[in-house]
């Protein structure tokens, strides 16, 4: 009972040691003086070199306990060199272990290690917040109810993330209690084997795993060995009792068998407790002459990942005899982690927004959903390079301006100077001064630059726009001019004595009487390419039908040509072609983006201008032999950037390119432009029809991805860049945000001729006259049916009479049958019966078929023809 007394009052006093400075020596020679004591255990974390002087001069048997934490934190690092780790945040659930960590890491541990204390608050979720860059792998040290509460700390925080990178060290057998499985899938557990170290202490298991920790199973087995050691040699572990003034014992027997006995040679170790000696490069020279070994344990520990999908674990590693055994294949390092800069520039990256509110959608981590051309570039580099990212929009600025009174960087820039981001893929251009601070590599964007856009012109269309070709008193001129014309035929035709009305001897047959409706129908059809007609017989009536003819041709051909040239002149129509038309007019307004790079260019131009002309200036000034050559009058450079600052300055330069297109959209007379990035410009002429570029491109300059100076990935970045250039990855994304068809815009004049729009007055005069002709059949058909009948008086009466009755049965046979014979014959030829033995006149041509019937002559026939009067022909002639 002494010993065991003994043991106890050392452990407390060792721990005091550690804590007390100056009088520790003392209060330990009072302890060894009254007390006694038949070992020391060293609990402690460093050597006491005194203490451990005045225990050697006393021969007090010493033992030293070693960190509790030790095996725990070799075993992550072995399993995290499967995975090829460079860095980890280990968090630790109370100081002591977060100093006993420390000291595993001054003594040297393999990759670069940060310790957070995840008991005390919650000051350690900012450090793991704010951490940069961003560590490969996570390991939360714990028993597992503080397992519990650290990581719900870390997970309200939203900090977890990337499961793989996370590994849960559980420092008791209670990883069972974890209660956060599922949200935890894929990461590592590392977990006791509660009943493997029970069967090491020979304890049942129901005692054992009621309240079993580390630290009570060591005690347990250092009491038991120092048990078996009393009990081997009751001599040994005597109570010693040292005055701190005694230098040498008085029993000299007792004396040398102290000095002959050391507790290493005969502590018996078991399957728990073992002993380490540490490697002498991990000691301070200067402690102490000799390394002492420590004693240990050693459990086995099985390493599984978490999974949800058959509701179990699958095992990765086993911990047993000091070893790692790989149970599973798929040890694989977790995917490198970076942080990616972007800013949103249309189509290069911009978050996306709901169609109908135009609120920013989010994931289900609550961070903005980004979409655009940098984006799927982003997803293919993470396939080719195999990394996860995240993306990081700058909190102040946009891109990166310089701060001229600190010099300090904002934007895409200052989070790459700041190692807030790895790398950044946006629309950023390679400057000379942010190369400064920050790298670029390859370009991924052939040369892009500032272009203008401007509305489409909104044409005024009406169905009768080919009556706009000539002017309204045009028109009436001609109006006036086809009744004129219509007037003086009828009054010629009347008047003039050789007219074919007023000379029926020269103009014997019928001919075209003009009264004054035809004469009208006449002029109006002259227009027509079928002509008037029948013209008047009179010469001064055709010369006045000549020359209105003339008119006429001269007129079509004047509508024609000026009608092309209309339609071809208004398709050509641009307001300006180029910056230098643009500058100079002053109907057109334009404007940039405030503060962009567009704006920022024509404010260095400016500048450029104004010190090129002092410099001429003070050339022309101070010349003195060749004064003839430069007078300031003859500056041979146009100064046009100043006349554009300060008509965008007078225009208002707008927040952002949204609000830049709207107002371009927004004056239909086309009389707004927007001078912006080129590329923008084109994507945003693929999603608005009204839209059209104006001119060409100018201050062409490339896009390329940014990292940090000195960074390790520029090799890496640009040899993949290269690859997807050259399996023409970037052509598909061009083709896809500005190549598309623009099927859903509809058609202009430009493209598929003239409208229905724009001449719909033809058809519709054609379908007024339809109609009119319609209207007028109808009023005809109703007078005549309404018109009285006159009969004049010498008009023969008509009779009508009953037929006679008649017994005679007619006769149906034709003239020249033989009704005696009773047998038809064939008619006559046409010799025969026409011409009676005549001879046949060249002009008359015989056919071959003909029938028979009554020519009726109404009057006699010229006997100067030739040709028989009524009387001497047949009754039937063919």
């Amino acid at each position: 009972m002494k010993t065991v007394l003994s043991l106890q009052l050392l452990i407390g006093i060792l721990a005091k040691f550690h804590l007390i400075n100056g009088k520790d020596l003392k209060i330990l020679c009072e302890i060894l003086g009254s007390e006694g004591a038949s070992v020391v255990i060293d609990f402690s974390y460093f050597a006491w070199q005194p203490g451990l002087d005045y225990i050697r001069s006393h021969h007090i048997p010493y033992l030293r306990v070693d960190r509790l934490l030790r095996p725990f934190l070799q075993i992550f690092a072995e399993f995290l060199k499967h995975k090829n780790a460079n860095d980890v945040v280990i968090i630790l659930q109370n100081e002591r272990d977060e100093m006993e960590a420390l000291l595993q890491i001054t003594e040297g541990y393999p990759f670069r290690t940060l310790l957070l204390n995840g008991g005390s608050g919650t000051d350690f979720l900012k450090r793991l917040r704010d951490l940069r860059p961003s560590p490969s792998y996570y390991g939360i040290f714990a028993g597992g109810t503080n397992m519990n509460a650290i990581f719900e700390k870390i997970n309200k925080a939203k900090l977890f993330a990337r499961a793989p990178e996370w590994h849960f060290v559980f420092l008791d057998p209670k990883d069972r209690v974890f209660k956060y499985k599922k949200i935890a899938e894929n990461a590592a557990k590392f977990g006791i084997n509660a009943r493997s170290v029970c069967k090491s202490l020979r304890m049942k298991d129901a005692y054992c795993l009621s309240g079993f920790n580390i630290q009570r199973a060591l005690l347990l087995d250092i009491f038991r060995s120092l048990i078996d050691v009393r009990q081997s040699n009751l001599d040994w572990l005597e109570p010693i009792l040292a005055e701190c003034n005694e230098t040498e014992h008085s029993d000299n027997n007792e004396l040398e068998i102290r000095r002959n006995f050391d507790i290493l040679d005969h502590f018996p170790l078991t399957n728990f407790m073992t002993l380490m000696t540490p490697d002498s490069s991990m000691q301070f020279e200067d402690e102490y002459d000799q390394i002492i070994p420590s004693l240990t344990f050693t459990v086995n520990i099985s390493i599984n990942f978490y999974s949800t999908a058959h509701e179990a674990v699958t095992d990765l590693a086993a911990w047993q005899n000091g070893e790692l055994r790989k149970l599973n294949q798929t040890i694989s390092p977790a995917k490198r982690f970076f942080r990616i800069g972007t800013a949103e520039a249309i189509p290069w990256s911009y978050q996306r927004r709901d169609p109908r509110t135009g609120k920013i959608s989010f994931d289900y981590l609550g961070k903005p959903i980004w979409e655009g051309f940098c984006n799927d570039m982003i997803a293919m580099l993470s396939e080719k390079m195999n990394f996860e990212y995240e993306l990081i929009s700058p909190t102040k600025g946009r891109f990166g301006e310089r701060d001229p009174e600190t010099g300090e960087w904002d934007g895409i820039v200052g989070d790459l100077v700041s190692g807030e981001t790895d790398f950044a893929v946006t629309a950023l251009k390679m400057y000379s001064e942010r190369e400064e601070v920050i790298d670029f590599v390859a370009p991924y964007f052939e040369q892009t630059g500032i272009s203008i856009v401007m509305r489409k012109p909104v044409r005024e269309t009406s169905l009768f726009k080919f009556m706009t070709v000539l002017r309204l008193e045009v028109w009436m001129s001609i109006i006036a001019a086809l009744i004129v014309t219509a007037v003086m035929i009828w009054l010629m035709d009347k008047y003039s004595p050789y007219s074919s009305r007023n000379n029926k001897q020269a103009y014997p047959y019928p001919c075209r009487e003009f009264t004054l409706r035809e004469s009208f129908w006449f002029a109006l059809t002259s227009f027509t390419p079928q002509g008037g007609g029948e013209a008047p017989k009179a010469i001064s009536g055709r010369i006045l039908v000549a020359a209105y003819w003339l008119f006429v041709v001269l007129m079509l051909a004047t509508f024609t040509a000026n009608l092309a040239a209309f339609l071809t002149v208004e398709r050509m129509q641009t307001p300006v072609q180029s910056l230098e038309q643009l500058a100079r007019q002053s109907r057109i307004n334009y404007t940039v983006v405030e503060e962009s790079d567009t704006h920022q260019y024509f404010i260095n131009m400016k500048f450029a201008e104004d010190t090129l002309y002092r410099m001429w200036k003070e050339l022309a000034l101070n010349a003195s032999r060749d004064f003839h050559k430069f007078r300031v009058w003859d500056y041979p450079i146009k100064e046009q950037y100043g006349h554009i600052l300060l008509a965008i300055n007078s225009s208002m330069p707008v927040k952002n390119a949204e609000d830049g297109f709207r107002k371009v959209n927004e004056r239909e007379s086309a009389d707004f432009a927007f001078i912006h990035d080129s590329a923008e410009i084109k994507y945003e002429i693929t999603r608005n029809c009204n839209l059209t570029e104006v001119g060409e491109v100018f201050a062409e300059q490339p896009y390329a991805v940014a990292i940090q100076q000195g960074s390790h990935l520029a090799d890496e970045l640009s040899y993949t860049l290269l690859e997807l250039q050259k399996d023409r990855y970037f052509e598909e994304l061009k083709d896809k945000y500005w190549n598309r068809s623009r099927l859903n815009c509809p058609l202009s004049e430009d493209q598929e001729g003239i409208t229905l729009e724009s001449l719909g007055g033809v058809f519709i005069a054609t379908l007024f006259g339809l109609g009119l002709a319609m209207i007028t059949l109808v009023i005809e058909v109703v007078y005549y049916k309404n018109k009285p009948f006159n009969v004049p008086e010498n008009a023969p009466q008509v009779i009508e009479v009953k037929a006679a009755e008649t017994s005679v049965k007619p006769i149906s046979a034709a003239w020249h049958t033989d009704i005696e014979r009773k047998k038809i014959t064939p008619p006559p030829s046409f010799e025969v019966a026409a011409f009676r033995g005549r001879e046949i006149p060249s002009s008359i041509t015989l056919g071959h078929e003909f029938k028979p019937r009554k020519r009726l002559l109404g009057s006699a026939i010229r006997p100067s023809d030739g040709l028989m009067t009524e009387d001497e022909l047949p009754p039937y002639v063919e």
